[in-house]
Protein backbone atom coordinates (compact mmCIF):
# COMPACT_ATOMS: atom_id res chain seq x y z
CA UNK A 1 0.00 0.00 0.00
CA UNK A 2 3.03 2.30 0.27
CA UNK A 3 3.62 2.11 -3.47
CA UNK A 4 2.47 5.03 -5.60
CA UNK A 5 1.45 2.51 -8.28
CA UNK A 6 -1.10 0.91 -5.93
CA UNK A 7 -2.41 4.32 -4.88
CA UNK A 8 -2.87 5.35 -8.52
CA UNK A 9 -4.79 2.14 -9.21
CA UNK A 10 -7.06 2.76 -6.21
CA UNK A 11 -7.72 6.36 -7.28
CA UNK A 12 -8.60 5.26 -10.82
CA UNK A 13 -10.91 2.55 -9.46
CA UNK A 14 -12.68 5.00 -7.11
CA UNK A 15 -13.14 7.53 -9.93
CA UNK A 16 -14.51 4.75 -12.16
CA UNK A 17 -17.08 3.78 -9.52
CA UNK A 18 -18.04 7.44 -9.08
CA UNK A 19 -18.23 7.91 -12.87
CA UNK A 20 -22.06 7.75 -13.16
CA UNK A 21 -22.30 10.75 -10.81
CA UNK A 22 -19.67 12.89 -12.61
CA UNK A 23 -20.19 14.97 -15.75
CA UNK A 24 -17.51 13.66 -18.12
CA UNK A 25 -17.66 16.85 -20.19
CA UNK A 26 -16.00 18.72 -17.33
CA UNK A 27 -13.19 16.24 -16.74
CA UNK A 28 -12.65 14.34 -20.00
CA UNK A 29 -10.25 15.97 -22.47
CA UNK A 30 -12.30 17.96 -25.00
CA UNK A 31 -9.95 20.12 -27.11
CA UNK A 32 -12.65 22.62 -28.03
CA UNK A 33 -13.45 23.32 -24.37
CA UNK A 34 -9.76 23.60 -23.49
CA UNK A 35 -9.12 26.11 -26.30
CA UNK A 36 -12.34 28.12 -26.19
CA UNK A 37 -13.53 27.84 -22.58
CA UNK A 38 -10.19 27.55 -20.78
CA UNK A 39 -10.80 24.07 -19.30
CA UNK A 40 -7.04 23.54 -18.88
CA UNK A 41 -7.47 21.04 -16.04
CA UNK A 42 -8.84 18.50 -18.52
CA UNK A 43 -5.28 17.83 -19.76
CA UNK A 44 -4.69 16.25 -16.32
CA UNK A 45 -8.08 14.94 -15.20
CA UNK A 46 -8.79 12.92 -18.35
CA UNK A 47 -6.16 10.39 -17.14
CA UNK A 48 -8.35 9.23 -14.24
CA UNK A 49 -11.54 8.41 -16.16
CA UNK A 50 -12.30 5.22 -18.11
CA UNK A 51 -15.16 4.25 -20.38
CA UNK A 52 -15.84 0.75 -19.07
CA UNK A 53 -14.41 -1.93 -16.79
CA UNK A 54 -12.31 -3.55 -19.53
CA UNK A 55 -10.74 -0.17 -20.37
CA UNK A 56 -9.90 0.36 -16.69
CA UNK A 57 -8.62 -3.19 -16.18
CA UNK A 58 -6.24 -3.18 -19.16
CA UNK A 59 -4.67 0.15 -18.17
CA UNK A 60 -4.38 -0.69 -14.47
CA UNK A 61 -3.01 -4.17 -15.15
CA UNK A 62 -0.28 -2.70 -17.38
CA UNK A 63 0.44 -0.02 -14.77
CA UNK A 64 0.80 -2.72 -12.10
CA UNK A 65 3.10 -5.16 -13.92
CA UNK A 66 5.37 -2.50 -15.46
CA UNK A 67 5.06 0.29 -12.89
CA UNK A 68 6.01 -1.63 -9.75
CA UNK A 69 9.52 -2.46 -10.99
CA UNK A 70 10.09 1.08 -12.27
CA UNK A 71 9.01 2.56 -8.92
CA UNK A 72 11.35 0.20 -7.06
CA UNK A 73 14.20 1.31 -9.30
CA UNK A 74 13.51 5.05 -9.33
CA UNK A 75 11.71 5.64 -6.07
CA UNK A 76 8.11 6.85 -5.67
CA UNK A 77 8.76 10.56 -6.20
CA UNK A 78 10.54 10.22 -9.52
CA UNK A 79 8.08 7.60 -10.74
CA UNK A 80 5.12 9.87 -10.03
CA UNK A 81 6.82 12.78 -11.81
CA UNK A 82 7.41 10.61 -14.87
CA UNK A 83 3.85 9.26 -14.82
CA UNK A 84 2.36 12.75 -14.92
CA UNK A 85 4.99 14.01 -17.38
CA UNK A 86 4.02 11.37 -19.95
CA UNK A 87 0.29 11.47 -19.13
CA UNK A 88 0.05 15.25 -19.41
CA UNK A 89 2.33 15.15 -22.45
CA UNK A 90 -0.05 12.71 -24.10
CA UNK A 91 -2.91 15.07 -23.22
CA UNK A 92 -1.11 17.99 -24.88
CA UNK A 93 -0.64 15.88 -28.03
CA UNK A 94 -4.34 14.96 -28.05
CA UNK A 95 -5.30 18.62 -27.70
CA UNK A 96 -2.97 19.87 -30.46
CA UNK A 97 -3.68 17.11 -33.00
CA UNK A 98 -7.44 16.85 -32.47
CA UNK A 99 -8.02 20.61 -32.36
CA UNK A 100 -5.58 22.01 -34.92
CA UNK A 101 -5.19 19.12 -37.38
CA UNK A 102 -8.29 16.95 -37.25
CA UNK A 103 -10.66 19.65 -36.01
CA UNK A 104 -14.34 19.44 -36.79
CA UNK A 105 -16.28 16.88 -34.76
CA UNK A 106 -13.12 15.40 -33.21
CA UNK A 107 -12.35 18.60 -31.32
CA UNK A 108 -15.64 18.19 -29.43
CA UNK A 109 -15.17 14.49 -28.61
CA UNK A 110 -13.98 13.69 -25.04
CA UNK A 111 -10.86 11.55 -24.62
CA UNK A 112 -10.47 9.61 -21.36
CA UNK A 113 -8.11 7.00 -19.93
CA UNK A 114 -4.62 6.56 -18.49
CA UNK A 115 -3.32 4.98 -21.72
CA UNK A 116 -0.95 7.85 -22.55
CA UNK A 117 0.80 7.57 -19.18
CA UNK A 118 0.73 3.76 -19.38
CA UNK A 119 2.47 3.82 -22.77
CA UNK A 120 5.05 6.11 -21.20
CA UNK A 121 5.51 3.52 -18.43
CA UNK A 122 5.88 0.78 -21.06
CA UNK A 123 8.64 2.78 -22.74
CA UNK A 124 10.44 3.29 -19.42
CA UNK A 125 10.28 -0.44 -18.70
CA UNK A 126 11.77 -1.21 -22.11
CA UNK A 127 14.60 1.26 -21.50
CA UNK A 128 15.35 0.15 -17.92
CA UNK A 129 14.83 -3.60 -18.40
CA UNK A 130 15.37 -4.19 -22.15
CA UNK A 131 16.20 -7.90 -21.81
CA UNK A 132 13.23 -8.79 -19.60
CA UNK A 133 10.95 -11.33 -21.26
CA UNK A 134 7.22 -10.61 -21.33
CA UNK A 135 4.45 -12.94 -22.44
CA UNK A 136 2.58 -11.02 -25.14
CA UNK A 137 -1.13 -11.91 -24.90
CA UNK A 138 -0.01 -14.27 -22.07
CA UNK A 139 1.40 -16.66 -24.69
CA UNK A 140 4.17 -15.23 -26.91
CA UNK A 141 7.51 -14.52 -25.16
CA UNK A 142 9.10 -11.26 -26.29
CA UNK A 143 11.86 -9.04 -24.87
CA UNK A 144 10.73 -5.70 -23.43
CA UNK A 145 12.80 -3.64 -25.89
CA UNK A 146 11.13 -5.34 -28.86
CA UNK A 147 7.70 -5.02 -27.29
CA UNK A 148 8.11 -1.24 -27.08
CA UNK A 149 9.20 -1.05 -30.73
CA UNK A 150 6.30 -3.28 -31.78
CA UNK A 151 3.69 -1.25 -29.92
CA UNK A 152 5.20 2.04 -31.12
CA UNK A 153 5.11 0.93 -34.77
CA UNK A 154 1.56 -0.39 -34.41
CA UNK A 155 0.29 2.83 -32.83
CA UNK A 156 1.91 4.99 -35.52
CA UNK A 157 0.39 2.83 -38.25
CA UNK A 158 -3.02 2.91 -36.56
CA UNK A 159 -2.85 6.69 -36.14
CA UNK A 160 -2.16 7.40 -39.82
CA UNK A 161 -4.41 4.65 -41.23
CA UNK A 162 -7.42 5.70 -39.13
CA UNK A 163 -6.99 9.41 -39.79
CA UNK A 164 -8.05 10.10 -36.23
CA UNK A 165 -11.42 8.43 -36.76
CA UNK A 166 -10.82 5.47 -34.45
CA UNK A 167 -12.59 5.09 -31.11
CA UNK A 168 -9.13 4.47 -29.60
CA UNK A 169 -6.91 7.49 -28.97
CA UNK A 170 -3.81 6.45 -30.92
CA UNK A 171 -2.69 10.08 -30.66
CA UNK A 172 -2.59 9.71 -26.86
CA UNK A 173 -0.65 6.44 -27.06
CA UNK A 174 1.94 7.90 -29.43
CA UNK A 175 2.05 11.05 -27.29
CA UNK A 176 2.88 9.02 -24.16
CA UNK A 177 5.69 7.25 -26.00
CA UNK A 178 6.96 10.55 -27.45
CA UNK A 179 7.12 12.30 -24.07
CA UNK A 180 8.78 9.21 -22.59
CA UNK A 181 11.51 9.52 -25.23
CA UNK A 182 11.82 13.26 -24.48
CA UNK A 183 12.22 12.43 -20.78
CA UNK A 184 15.02 9.95 -21.34
CA UNK A 185 16.82 12.23 -23.81
CA UNK A 186 16.68 15.32 -21.60
CA UNK A 187 15.53 15.09 -17.98
CA UNK A 188 16.88 11.58 -17.28
CA UNK A 189 20.23 12.48 -18.82
CA UNK A 190 20.49 15.61 -16.65
CA UNK A 191 19.55 13.61 -13.55
CA UNK A 192 22.26 11.02 -14.31
CA UNK A 193 24.84 13.78 -14.72
CA UNK A 194 23.74 15.44 -11.49
CA UNK A 195 23.82 12.16 -9.55
CA UNK A 196 27.26 11.34 -10.95
CA UNK A 197 28.52 14.73 -9.74
CA UNK A 198 26.99 14.16 -6.30
CA UNK A 199 28.52 10.66 -6.01
CA UNK A 200 31.88 12.05 -6.98
CA UNK A 201 31.52 14.74 -4.35
CA UNK A 202 30.51 12.21 -1.68
CA UNK A 203 33.36 9.85 -2.50
CA UNK A 204 35.88 12.71 -2.41
CA UNK A 205 35.07 13.50 1.20
CA UNK A 206 37.29 11.98 3.85
CA UNK A 207 35.28 10.09 6.45
CA UNK A 208 38.03 10.63 8.99
CA UNK A 209 36.93 14.26 9.25
CA UNK A 210 33.67 13.18 10.91
CA UNK A 211 33.95 13.36 14.67
CA UNK A 212 32.43 10.95 17.20
CA UNK A 213 30.11 13.71 18.30
CA UNK A 214 28.86 14.15 14.75
CA UNK A 215 28.05 10.44 14.30
CA UNK A 216 26.53 9.86 17.72
CA UNK A 217 23.01 9.93 16.26
CA UNK A 218 23.63 8.36 12.87
CA UNK A 219 20.24 6.75 12.51
CA UNK A 220 18.20 9.90 13.16
CA UNK A 221 20.48 12.01 10.95
CA UNK A 222 20.31 9.53 8.09
CA UNK A 223 16.54 9.46 8.47
CA UNK A 224 16.46 13.27 8.25
CA UNK A 225 18.68 13.16 5.14
CA UNK A 226 16.33 10.66 3.49
CA UNK A 227 13.32 12.87 4.24
CA UNK A 228 15.10 15.90 2.76
CA UNK A 229 15.96 13.97 -0.40
CA UNK A 230 12.36 12.81 -0.83
CA UNK A 231 10.82 16.24 -0.29
CA UNK A 232 13.42 18.79 -1.44
CA UNK A 233 15.90 16.88 -3.63
CA UNK A 234 19.70 16.76 -3.80
CA UNK A 235 20.20 20.52 -3.46
CA UNK A 236 18.93 20.43 0.12
CA UNK A 237 21.93 18.41 1.41
CA UNK A 238 24.76 20.11 3.30
CA UNK A 239 28.46 19.18 3.36
CA UNK A 240 27.91 17.49 6.72
CA UNK A 241 25.17 15.38 5.16
CA UNK A 242 27.50 14.26 2.37
CA UNK A 243 30.22 13.43 4.90
CA UNK A 244 27.87 11.31 6.97
CA UNK A 245 26.62 9.41 3.91
CA UNK A 246 30.18 8.58 2.87
CA UNK A 247 31.21 7.65 6.40
CA UNK A 248 28.26 5.30 6.92
CA UNK A 249 28.70 3.79 3.44
CA UNK A 250 32.28 2.83 4.26
CA UNK A 251 31.31 1.60 7.74
CA UNK A 252 28.78 -0.84 6.28
CA UNK A 253 30.65 -1.98 3.18
CA UNK A 254 32.24 -4.88 5.04
CA UNK A 255 29.43 -5.45 7.51
CA UNK A 256 27.84 -8.83 6.65
CA UNK A 257 24.84 -8.06 8.87
CA UNK A 258 23.87 -5.27 6.44
CA UNK A 259 22.62 -7.95 4.05
CA UNK A 260 19.92 -9.21 6.38
CA UNK A 261 17.12 -7.80 4.22
CA UNK A 262 16.49 -6.17 0.87
CA UNK A 263 15.84 -2.40 0.72
CA UNK A 264 12.13 -2.91 -0.03
CA UNK A 265 11.68 -4.61 3.36
CA UNK A 266 12.85 -1.57 5.29
CA UNK A 267 10.22 0.45 7.14
CA UNK A 268 11.17 3.08 9.72
CA UNK A 269 7.90 2.52 11.60
CA UNK A 270 8.30 -1.26 11.79
CA UNK A 271 9.29 -2.29 15.36
CA UNK A 272 11.44 -5.12 13.97
CA UNK A 273 13.45 -2.65 11.89
CA UNK A 274 13.90 -0.52 14.99
CA UNK A 275 15.57 -3.45 16.78
CA UNK A 276 17.83 -4.31 13.86
CA UNK A 277 21.52 -3.43 14.16
CA UNK A 278 21.68 -2.72 10.44
CA UNK A 279 19.04 -0.03 10.15
CA UNK A 280 21.71 2.47 9.13
CA UNK A 281 22.67 0.20 6.22
CA UNK A 282 19.05 0.13 5.09
CA UNK A 283 18.85 3.91 5.30
CA UNK A 284 22.03 4.22 3.24
CA UNK A 285 20.54 1.96 0.56
CA UNK A 286 17.40 4.08 0.46
CA UNK A 287 19.44 7.30 0.27
CA UNK A 288 21.52 5.97 -2.62
CA UNK A 289 18.35 5.61 -4.72
CA UNK A 290 18.23 9.41 -4.83
CA UNK A 291 21.92 10.14 -5.37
Amino acid sequence: MKNVVIKLIIINAVVFLAGPFINIYYFGLIPQLVAEKGFIWQIVTYMFFHGNFFHLFVNMYALLIFGIEIERTWGSRRFLQYYFFTGIGAGICIFIINYFFFGGALSAVPTIGASGAVFGILLAFGVLFPESVILLFFVLPIKAKYLVILYGAFELYSLFSSGGGSGISHVGHVGGLLFGIIYFLTIARNLRAKRAAVKKRVEALKPASVSLKQISSDKSRLSDILKKLKTKGLDSLSDDDYQLIQYMRIMHETDSSSKLCVPEDFDEKDPQCGKCQSEEACLIREIEKYI
